[in-house]
């Protein structure tokens, strides 16, 4: 009798694929629906119809069916809409591996781990990813970093999945709690249109749905990697290949001064990075805001000789930042660990575009998931809006009690099909906004206040779902760190559900103790 094989999962890049075709299909039977603005402002959606290229309503459109050619054709389009992520995706690689290259990773690592334990550097990054997550919305960048700390918890006798939900799961926490997010709590602020909230509104819950959320998830994570310190075998990533050929037992290597200059153009550019990020327009300051002071010295030399030399004219303002940027700085950090090394030309040139290399996997599986959101549509129109559309007919009506729990539901729901926080604030907060402003005005927290429970609901709830959607960066990063998403989804479940029990506890709860 022959032996049953054993069933293997398959790689992100294929999952990514079949999932573009289970999209590919629904469009043949899911209608599209499409986002309008009435004259007063109201957004409100109609079902079965579509917009034309100027702008106009089609009603009754019926579906917008996906043929084979679509199909192969998506990756392709979605590696050029994605041009900018892949290439700081690829250039960060390059970096880190003349880094690698150069011993300075190895040494820098020794010195972390003499001054540090292995729990309490789980604590300090995943404190430092979840700020990230919370300030400006961190998540797409994620793989870049990826590319450094995998590496670091391997060395320091973990594993992968360790230095993986360091990240990912301190960035969702970060993201679920959305203390001053721009573009997350601020587009859904935005798109509520009552005078009576700002980014501030809620702060407060926030900030301990931020505390509480994190403690948990640190605690969690903890769990797992005490358990994979004591006993290897147990490592989810046993035995996994990885794209970025971590070495498991990293030699004592001496911290020379060529190294420690390497270490220092490597930390400032991460330190310009998070700079950049950073919302500063949004943080007041003085008369001002904080930008006025951050970007100080480039206004002050812009119209200079110096200003003119160094492009201060065409440099973007800090906050302003995105992948562009974010590829030049690490660039340019490449460059200059090149020129501290004093490494030949063709030498510098391979070790670079080698780093590069070992990350198109993951660009391929970014690139195959933006064909996903191609197929489902945009924040205006496409199938999408659709099942939006379903999910807040369900909504409708629903008792004050359980309007916590329906929120909750109706963004686990709207969140398998739409993944922009930004987009499904603009569609859905109009509409959910309305609701909470009807349920609670008789309620003693008063109607901003129901809205300002539906901020929280919002950002705990899409980004919960987010974090676990088979997308680009999740599977991206398990595509590096060598583990299949099925292992990463049983893994991120166990670390994340005492979070999010945390949050529906704490918001349901927020209404009754005063903290809204």
């Amino acid at each position: 009798m022959a032996k049953k094989r054993a069933f293997k999962m398959p790689s992100a890049v294929t999952i990514v694929m079949i999932f573009l075709a289970v999209v590919a299909v629904l469009t043949w039977f899911v209608p599209t629906s499409a986002v309008v603005t009435d004259g007063d402002g109201t957004s409100r959606i109609i079902y079965n119809a579509a917009i034309d290229g100027e702008g106009n309503i089609i009603e009754n459109a019926g579906t917008d069916p996906v043929g084979i050619w679509e199909y192969f054709t998506a990756p392709i389009q979605g590696f050029a809409d994605a041009a900018e992520i892949a290439t700081s995706i690829l250039v960060s690689g390059g970096m880190i591996a003349l880094l690698n290259h150069t011993g300075t990773m190895d040494a820098g690592i020794g010195v972390l781990l003499k001054r540090f334990s292995g729990n309490t550097l789980i604590i300090i990054l995943m404190a430092v990813f979840a700020l990230m997550g919370s300030v400006y919305g961190a998540w797409e960048e994620l793989p870049a970093y990826a590319v450094i700390i995998i590496p670091l918890f391997v060395s320091a006798g973990y594993d992968a999945v360790t230095g993986m939900m360091v990240i990912l799961i301190g960035a969702t926490v970060g993201n679920m709690a959305s203390v001053v997010n721009p573009y997350s709590i601020g587009a859904a602020v935005a798109a509520i249109g009552n005078p009576d909230l700002s980014l501030g509104s809620g702060i407060l819950l926030r900030m301990i749905l931020f505390a509480v959320m994190l403690a948990v998830g640190i605690l969690m994570v903890l769990r797992y990697a005490s358990k994979v310190k004591k006993a290897p075998e147990s490592s989810m990533a046993k035995g996994a290949e990885n794209a970025l050929n971590i070495k498991e037992n990293v030699g004592v290597t001496p911290m020379t001064k060529r190294r420690k200059w390497s270490l220092a153009v490597f930390i400032l550019v991460i330190l310009l990075c998070v700079m950049g990020y950073i919302p500063w327009d949004s943080i007041p300051a003085g008369s001002g805001t904080a930008s006025d002071y951050v970007n100080g010295l480039q206004n002050a030399v812009m119209d200079s000789f110096i200003g003119q030399l160094l492009g201060a004219d065409k440099f973007t303002e800090f906050g302003g930042w995105y992948f562009i940027e974010f590829s030049v700085i690490w660039f340019i950090g490449a460059v200059a660990i090149g020129l501290i090394n004093k490494m030949p030309e063709g030498e510098f040139v391979n070790v670079f575009t080698g780093g590069a290399k070992d990350l198109v996997g993951v660009v391929f599986v970014l690139s195959a998931s933006r064909g996903i959101s191609m197929f489902m549509g945009s924040s205006e129109s496409g199938m999408s809006i659709t099942f939006i559309y379903w999910i807040q007919k369900m909504l409708a009506g629903v008792p004050l009690w359980a309007f916590v729990m329906a929120g909750f539901a109706a963004y686990f729901g709207i969140g398998l099909f739409l993944q922009s926080t930004s987009g499904v604030a603009g569609i859905t907060m109009p509409i959910f906004g309305a609701v909470a402003f009807a349920l609670f005005s008789a309620s003693a927290v008063g109607p901003a206040g129901g809205q300002t429970v539906l901020l929280s609901v919002f950002t705990c709830g899409i980004n919960f779902v987010c974090g676990l959607y088979p997308e680009s960066t999740n599977l991206g990063i398990c595509e590096m760190a060598g583990l299949s998403y099925n292992m990463f989804f049983k893994q991120w479940l166990k670390i994340l559900a005492p979070v999010l029990a945390a949050a529906v506890i704490i918001i349901s709860a927020a209404p009754y103790i005063g903290i809204v």
